[in-house]
C-alpha cells in the first residue's frame, strides 16, 4: 500500500525519523510539485490530451454507461 503524506520543511525531519522506525516503511522523497497526490506534469499531459480530442473521439454518456453495463455482464458471466 502506498500513502502520500505532504509535510512542511519544518516538521519533515521529525516525521521522517518517526516513520523510519516503523517496520516496512520506506521513505521516497519527491522533488516535484504534486496536485491531489499526483505529479503536476501528469495533470498538464491530461489537459493537453483533452484539448487534442475531436468530437469523433468522444462517446455519449448513454453509450458510455451501455458499454459499462455490457462489460459488467461479461465479467460476471466469467465467474
Amino acid at each position: 500500500m502506498n500513502v502520500t503524506i505532504e509535510i512542511d520543511r519544518e516538521h519533515y525531519s521529525f516525521v521522517k525519523e518517526l516513520l523510519e522506525k516503523l517496520e516496512g516503511v520506506r521513505i521516497v522523497k519527491t522533488d516535484y510539485e504534486t496536485t491531489e497526490g499526483l505529479p503536476t506534469h501528469v495533470f498538464e499531459k491530461i489537459e493537453e490530451y483533452g484539448k487534442s480530442l475531436k468530437d469523433e473521439d468522444l462517446i455519449s454518456k448513454k453509450d458510455f454507461f451501455k458499454f459499462i453495463d455490457e462489460e459488467i455482464c461479461r465479467l460476471n458471466s466469467q465467474k
